[in-house]
């Protein structure tokens, strides 16, 4: 009698496919953090294999940051002629980042990138012309470093109809708020600690004036409601004011004070309430316990009720995670092509008349 073969209820090993070859542009926190779990996790996925580094300064690095078989350059020529299926982009910034995006993806490399302007400003125009070229675009680390809310809109809540998305999306600013909390310092001492930690840029206007959580906000919005944002319209009030008084006043009422996303919308109407701005919540609320990098999120769908996803932010090794997270994807099935989405752009933004949510202390 021929033996019955049971087949096994999960066959697939994310890196079991024919090798996945990686090519990284920049090697900046995110790009080395990035080569640095590839290389280090070489024996545990020796399907996905870096190739190679694009750096402007690659003669200085690779000196000091030996890679075996690895190819380093400073011309994207040189990447987009080699065989790499993969190229992630952590250079950050518009340009060139973008043209290096369309250049990877006119030359049938699927694409993975952090680089939350890009999308933001580019994203559907992008996504298109990887569906045309049979190719896959994938940015989870473009938002929320390891906290996946970009995975969790586009499958997890594909089912529901998403009505509300309140977060915490800039872990730069998060850390300066929730040191101010702790400590008792003054913004510029939160400021020169989150740097000194790494969660912070020389210049940390665009986390904390709320440029780069406007620009995440507007990619959750073309995810969540199919709406075309530009970041430059959604309504933002500063972080950079806020003291060491503000904070103790909030504490006297139960509440801290954090950077807030806000986005809803009312379909009937075509109104989209979109702004980013530093408020007080309720210390138990997910975004109250949220300190230091970390990031938080509550998505409210119509049948789901209120979701709430949390994670770290900031910082090499968190992108990391979401950066490999992708690379992952694309291994599984390097052959999968994910339509490019449709979004509108006939809705209005009215300018809030106050900038408050409704969280309750349970949450």
């Amino acid at each position: 009698m021929r033996e019955r073969v049971t087949a096994d209820p999960f066959p697939f090993d994310p890196f079991s496919s024919p090798c996945c070859r990686v090519a990284l542009l920049g090697f900046g926190t995110v790009g080395s953090a990035v080569a640095r779990r590839l290389s280090l996790d070489a024996d545990r996925t020796p399907a996905v294999r870096l190739t190679h580094v694009l750096d402007r300064r690659a003669d200085e690095k690779r000196g000091r940051t030996p890679l075996a078989g690895v190819v380093w350059t400073t011309e994207i020529a040189d990447v987009l002629q080699s065989d790499a299926d993969v190229v992630v982009e952590a250079i950050g910034g518009v340009e060139p980042a973008v043209a290096w995006i369309r250049a990877a993806l006119a030359c049938g490399k699927s694409v993975v990138t952090a680089n939350k302007q890009a999308i933001a400003q580019h994203g559907a125009a992008l996504l298109a012309l990887a569906a045309r070229q049979g190719r896959q675009l994938r940015f989870e680390a473009a938002v929320g470093g390891a906290m996946p809310i970009v995975r969790a809109l586009g499958d997890g809540l594909a089912g529901d109809r998403i009505t509300r998305i309140d977060a915490i999306l800039n872990g730069t600013t998060n850390a300066v708020l929730s040191l101010i909390e702790e400590t008792g310092c003054s913004i510029d001492g939160a400021i020169r600690e989150a740097q000194a930690r790494g969660y912070a840029e020389a210049d940390p206007s665009a986390d904390l004036d709320g440029d780069d959580a406007r620009a995440k906000l507007a990619i959750l919005c073309a995810l969540a409601f199919g709406l075309r944002v530009d970041p430059s319209q959604i309504p933002a009030r500063s972080a950079a004011s806020i003291d060491g008084g503000d904070v103790e006043r909030a504490r006297a009422r139960g509440a801290a004070i954090r950077q807030i996303a806000h986005a809803d919308f009312d379909r009937a109407t075509s109104t989209l309430t979109a702004w980013v701005a530093p408020i007080e919540v309720p210390r138990g609320s997910i975004f109250g316990r949220a300190t230091g990098a970390q990031n938080a999120a509550i998505v409210a769908g119509e049948h789901s009720g209120e979701t709430g996803i949390f994670g770290v932010g900031a910082g090499g090794d968190a992108t990391a995670v979401a950066i490999l997270s992708d690379i992952a994807a694309i291994a599984r099935d390097k052959a999968a092509v994910v339509p490019a989405p449709i979004l509108d752009s006939a809705f209005q933004i009215p300018n809030p008349s106050s900038f408050q949510i409704s969280v309750a202390e349970a949450v």
